[in-house]
């Protein structure tokens, strides 16, 4: 690893070099804010941007999950976000966090490209493998997966082993630090990356590098995270046997697993095929971050390349491109048989990563991005970048009505548009999901945000794998029958509960069948309206209700649900919580009457006039039922009457 010297760099290299980073910082900062306004984010942007939060109000990185406090210290000892504490102060939105996640991305291929012009003597090599860096598909949809320290780490290591090849030690030394402290599990590439310098022949550094790893790795795991550990927490077992169980216990499941597994390696690797292994030592490290993904069992589908869990490989995979080919270089100067040019490596190993992230990340590179199979979650579909007229609203809504500060429950779509705040809990019920411990958001908040027409659907036309309407309807359930807890607020789908404040009336009662009388509407087969009632109360309040009955047994089918609405106003979709919710229409029976009675506020800034109101039924199985249209609609819509509104 002596030094060399690098040619004249001239002002088009500085120019080309310049512009590729800037471009990939402007696409991917471009796409994560998308996702975020378009209400696709996980619920791990918004921990992370509340961990962060935390440090202001005098807490070490806490965010609240399952019914606790805790910090991230205690989970995977992420120092490197106090760091991001003054900037996120200035700018206190999780935008912020996305931003310079994809800034600190672009700026790794200065290295790269440093490293590779070093190396190879060619300012030409040095940007197509800066470009290899910047369009290398793990790297790539990292970045884009909300935002997480190893992430973080990724360009920092490039930058650790630019330093090193300089033998720039105090600089290499800042750089290893900046990455160990970004996440606990950078230890183990750290470490083997000092048993690489040792091979190399620098046994002191490469000892030091070792070392100082596992040390630090030590420390934080032994130490730090038993220090902040909390009960009930199941992300902070202390033991080494608890960690290993927690993930990796499940060893039955690589088993059923075994080739989605090696496609997901085989994604990663393929570009270093070319004259990476030629450089054979720089992917130690990278397996020891390939070999856990690969039979990692939890929780989720670890080792998919479209997470962030591969992104602590790309600096080592990066190095073996360069110095692999840096090798088939001294090679051909000795005049030794290769099997093709240095030069035509290096292009060849840029054409396999351009192509591999055409075919496999989510950008505008991917034909897919611009026409979206039907429930893919991927380019401008309104579940991954695209944003949706309802989504500007929905984030106007929370803004408007949500209280700061307040302890707060919210569904996960909308949980990073609520954080800083010292209590934030996800709603979502799954009983069914290992370790989950369900929070009682009817004690532990004083208010909760949901969304009764959740339209975050992944599927196709035929079925819905994930999300859809139905995603929130038993907290809203649990809400409604809670005595504590109020309907406060409703318009368009979403809802704030809450412990104070006049509430909005939901009710539902089965009666007996009145003499024979004609209904006013039959929706499909399915059900029957009997009659309607609309009473204005004053303030823009008004009282609805609906006696419906069924016109055959419905327990055989996917609930329908109803949905009431203003025609010519927009945003002012009502569901019929009663009977979505707390009676349900699978337990309806014929011959008998379903009354429902609700209360709606429409919003001030509505204009005054006289509004017609339709109702209609629809199909919650369908991957249309969010957006209440002709898709998912039983038969047609009625005119119940009109809403005068003053």
């Amino acid at each position: 690893m002596g030094q060399l010297s690098p040619p004249k760099l001239s002002v088009g290299v500085r120019i080309t070099l310049g512009v590729l980073i800037i471009l990939a910082f402007a696409e991917m900062a471009a796409l994560s804010l998308a996702r975020f306004h378009g209400f696709n984010t996980s619920g791990d942007l918004g921990n992370m941007s509340q961990s962060i939060w935390s440090v202001m109000q005098g807490k070490p990185l806490v965010f609240t999950l399952e019914g606790v406090s805790v910090s991230r210290l205690a989970r995977h000892v992420e120092l490197i976000y106090f760091l991001l504490v003054p900037l996120y102060a200035l700018f206190p939105t999780p935008a912020t966090l996305l931003v310079v996640q994809s800034a600190l991305y672009a700026i790794g291929a200065l290295p790269v490209f440093r490293l590779a012009r070093r190396r190879l003597h060619h300012s030409g090599a040095g940007i197509a493998l800066a470009a290899v860096y910047l369009f290398y598909p793990v790297a790539q949809t990292a970045v884009l997966w909300d935002f997480h320290a190893d992430t973080l780490a990724m360009p920092l290591l490039l930058f650790a082993i630019e330093a090193l090849d300089r033998r720039a030690w105090r600089e290499y030394t800042i750089w290893i630090i900046l990455a160990l402290v970004a996440k606990v599990y950078v230890a183990a590439p750290v470490a083997a990356l000092g048993v690489v310098i040792w091979l190399n022949g620098d046994r002191r550094r490469g000892g030091y590098t070792m070392v100082g790893a596992v040390l630090w790795g030590v420390v934080a795991f032994v130490l730090i995270r038993p220090l902040f550990a909390v009960a009930g927490d199941a992300g902070t077992q202390t033991t080494v046997a608890d960690y290993v169980s927690y993930y990796f216990g499940q060893l039955a499941v690589v088993k059923r697993t075994l080739l989605p597994r090696a496609v997901n390696e085989l994604i990663v690797f393929l570009p270093v095929m070319v004259v990476g292994w030629r450089a054979w030592r720089w992917l130690i490290p990278a397996f020891t971050v390939a070999l856990p993904v690969f039979i990692s069992t939890g929780p989720g589908p670890v080792y998919g390349y479209r997470y962030h869990h591969y992104a602590l490989m790309v600096p080592f995979l990066l190095a073996s491109i360069i110095y692999g080919a840096a090798s088939l270089q001294a090679r051909q100067q000795s005049h030794r048989q290769t099997l093709f040019d240095w030069r035509g490596g290096v292009g060849f190993t840029l054409l396999i990563t351009v192509l591999l992230n055409i075919q496999f990340v989510d950008s505008p590179l991917n034909p897919v991005f611009y026409h979206p199979p039907p429930g893919a979650p991927v380019g401008l579909a309104n579940t991954r970048y695209g944003i949706t007229p309802r989504d500007r609203f929905h984030a106007a809504w929370l803004a408007e009505n949500v209280p700061p500060a307040a302890p707060l429950a919210t569904d996960i779509c909308s949980m990073a548009h609520v954080v800083n705040r010292q209590i934030l809990f996800q709603t979502v019920y799954s009983p069914t999901m290992p370790g989950w411990k369900h929070v009682d958001i009817t004690t532990d908040v004083d208010y909760v945000v949901t969304d009764a027409l959740f339209d975050y659907t992944i599927g196709d036309e035929d079925k819905t794998t994930s999300g859809g309407v139905t995603q929130e309807w038993e907290s809203i359930r649990r809400l409604l029958t809670a005595p504590s807890m109020k309907v406060l607020k409703a318009q368009d789908g979403l809802l704030l509960f809450g412990k104070n404040g006049d509430g909005l009336l939901q009710t539902v009662d089965v009666l007996p069948m009145p003499p024979t009388s004609a209904p006013l509407a039959t929706f499909g087969d399915e059900i029957a309206l009997l009659n309607s009632r609309i009473e204005p109360l004053g303030a823009r309040r008004y009282r609805f209700q609906f006696d419906w009955m069924a016109l055959h047994p419905l327990d055989g089918q996917p609930p329908l649900f109803a949905v009431s609405r203003l025609a010519g106003a927009a945003h002012t979709r009502i569901p019929h919580l009663p009977t979505t919710v707390l009676h349900p229409t699978g337990n309806w029976q014929p011959k008998t009457v379903v009354r429902e009675t609700f209360e709606i506020a429409l919003p001030a800034d509505l204009p005054p006039g006289d509004y017609p109101l339709w109702v209609g039924w629809y199909n919650s199985d369908s991957f249309f039922a969010a957006q209440t249209d002709a898709r998912s609609r039983v038969g047609d819509e009625f005119l119940v009457g009109t809403v005068e509104v003053k």
